[in-house]
């Protein structure tokens, strides 16, 4: 027993030796005894899986006492026998649908919140599983297959979990780093087509092809943190970073081509089946939509119409990582930077910016998809440094062709810092997500009884928890410096983080099994307006045109939703071409991108000429506050 364990504690330390010296990818020995294979962890999707269904598939009581319909029916035949106190009916102001029935000749019946304890009782009127199951296989699987979809590391189950509370309870900031990201692979994408002529596709080797390579690179680098600790050091990458990334030696180009190669190959696949997930979505909003405009339903088919548009800004994030999309394994391209940026110091023999350390690593940890706080990238500052350089228009690169300028001419802003023009994407990311809270809290709020409840309250409350995590990450990072403070709101935040994300699976749980199905939430307590219940349904509501409201909800949702939706699809469409792993595939995807252009010319002049007016307003605001040098930074960015 002792010879064997020796044999097997040596086996598991080559592995772990090969593990850190592999340069791939590598399949396990199929020498390796099975019980060792097991030992293995995996990406854990199955963990997660199971942790989201169980969270989302509490079980509840099935045995109620409480029952509206028999307990409305009994409350009628007392009113109607007069044997019902006269405390007990309700003569207060009613809003919406019932308001307008009271002058009609046929009023809708009303009764206290007190009255509806009383005989009805106040436990919830839990969903039959019929019902239950409706909500779960409508809605409830398809969010869960959608979060499964999501760019997660594998091997990693504790920071994968704190990824999730990230995406869910703090969409706003999420969606606005991924936004973020998009850009400037965008901005990538454009300098590289606007290098040659618009009808020109060169093939390899040309400069085309090395440009090609450069900003792919410059993309992939802008997800990761960079080990900065002084100003020294961080003019120091910067001058690697340039010669890495634009050095036309042709020692470096052939370094550059292979590292390209290599991370194009590690890069994610799988959006056919991302795509699938979001239509099944798509789908299920359009069943939901049907039964509550329809002749079908009861007060339970808007609100799970009212459930659907609250997370509508899922299908948008989970689409928009599509674009932003991590590689397989960020940790082995991250020793592929570094290795290659070690290759760089080699061949330009400067000093080491890290004393006393053998193989410094420039590049920390994976910062995609919004997983690491404050993360700005450095990107940014190179492509405005480049858009400010002369003649950077259509065929731009027949004018450095032979020249080192692109190498050598460093950045006047800071390698990383904050810009301005991120405000665009905060900006968006909140519309996309509080035009969701407010379609979901449109239909629950003006579904009777009108006025806000445990459902609109809930869906409020979740909103204004995502604006709060905003608001505090800003803060963060405008007020607190790196190191104690930053570390300390982190926690701050994640613990924020976790309360709307357990908030969130708990209005999908009440939702789902008819925990807000209680004399409480129907008698809409919160806001003043309700105190009193009916035992009407939709048809009544119906007659009295309660779907205009619904329409309005519902419209304010799926109006951006389709347009977040539309702008990611064609972010994707115009900037796959950077990262397609073969040529031909990636020239006629260009090809495309041309000609999608070309069609849709009038709307990009728009644009581009709100850009200008855009680009002003921010450089009178850095003059205001007092930014003089970046007051040169000030001009039309490309936007073609």
């Amino acid at each position: 027993m002792a010879e064997g364990r020796g044999r097997l504690e040596g086996q598991c330390s080559r592995v772990s030796l090969h593990g850190n010296a592999h340069q791939g990818p590598q399949h396990p020995n199929t020498d390796t005894p099975r019980s060792l294979l097991r030992l293995v962890p995996s990406g854990k999707p199955l963990l997660l899986a199971l942790f989201l269904l169980l969270l989302l598939s509490t079980p509840v009581p099935v045995a109620a006492k409480t029952h509206f319909a028999q307990c409305g029916a009994k409350i009628k035949e007392l009113a109607k026998n007069g044997s019902l106190p006269s405390e007990y009916i309700y003569t207060g102001p009613v809003k919406g649908p019932l308001g307008q029935a009271r002058n009609s000749k046929n009023p809708a019946f009303l009764v206290t919140f007190a009255a509806c304890e009383e005989y009805c009782g106040v436990t919830p009127e839990y969903y039959e599983w019929e019902k239950a199951s409706d909500t779960i296989t409508t809605w409830v699987l398809p969010l869960v297959g959608l979060i499964l979809q999501a760019p997660f590391e594998s091997n990693n189950f504790k920071q994968t979990m704190f990824v999730v509370f990230r995406w869910v309870g703090s969409p706003i900031v999420s969606m606005m780093c991924i936004f973020w990201n998009m850009k400037v692979t965008r901005k990538c994408a454009i300098m590289v087509d606007m290098s040659v002529d618009k009808d020109q596709y060169p093939p390899p080797p040309s400069s085309f092809a090395e440009l090609r390579d450069s900003f792919y690179l410059l993309s992939v680098v802008n997800q990761y943190e960079l080990n900065i600790y002084t100003q020294l050091q961080e003019r120091h990458i910067e001058t690697i970073l340039r010669v890495g990334l634009f050095d036309r030696r042709r020692e470096i180009q052939r370094m550059r081509a292979r590292v390209a190669a290599s991370i194009r190959r590690e890069r994610r696949r799988g959006t056919v089946q991302v795509l699938a997930s979001l239509a099944w979505f798509l789908v299920a909003m359009g069943i939901s939509i049907n039964k509550a405009f329809g002749d079908l339903g009861v007060n339970s088919t808007a609100h799970n119409l009212a459930l659907g548009l609250l997370m509508s800004w899922l299908p948008v994030l989970i689409a928009a990582t599509i674009v932003d999309r991590n590689p397989m394994d960020a940790r082995y391209v991250r020793a592929k930077l570094n290795n290659y940026l070690r290759e760089i110091e080699a061949v330009e023999r400067t000093p080491s910016i890290f004393p006393g350390v053998e193989d410094p690593d420039i590049f920390g940890e994976f910062a995609g998809q919004g997983r690491v706080r404050w993360h700005y990238g450095v990107a940014h500052s190179f492509l405005r440094t480049l858009e400010a350089m002369h003649g950077m228009g259509r065929g731009w690169s027949t004018i450095y062709e032979n020249t080192d300028e692109l190498s050598t001419t460093g950045a006047y802003s800071g390698l990383v810092g904050f810009d301005l023009s991120e405000v665009w994407q905060m900006v968006a990311a909140f519309l996309m997500v509080c035009s969701c809270s407010l379609g979901a809290f449109f239909v629950s709020y003006y579904t009777p009884t009108v006025g806000l409840g445990c459902r609109s309250g809930g869906y409020m409350i979740f909103g204004l928890n995502a604006t709060g995590c905003l608001i505090l990450e800003m803060a963060a990072w405008a007020f607190l410096h790196p190191g104690t403070g930053r570390r300390m709101a982190q926690w701050v935040l994640r613990l924020c983080e976790f309360t709307n994300f357990c908030w969130l699976v708990y209005i999908i749980v009440a939702q789902t099994f008819g925990i807000y199905n209680s004399c409480r939430c129907k008698s809409s307590m919160w806001g003043g307006a309700g105190g009193y219940v009916d035992f009407e349904g939709v048809p009544y509501y119906k007659s009295y045109h309660i779907e205009n409201s619904w329409l309005l909800g519902t419209l304010t949702t799926c109006i951006f939703l389709g347009i977040g939706l539309a702008y990611v699809v064609e972010q994707w469409c115009t900037q796959s071409f950077l990262w397609t792993q073969n040529w031909e595939s990636a020239m006629n995807g260009l090809w495309c991108v041309r000609k999608w252009k070309w069609a849709t010319t009038g709307p990009r002049w728009v644009f581009a000429w709100l850009a200008e007016y855009v680009v002003e307003a921010e450089c009178r605001v850095r003059t205001f506050l007092g930014r003089e040098g970046d007051v040169e930074d000030c001009r039309p960015l490309w936007n073609s």
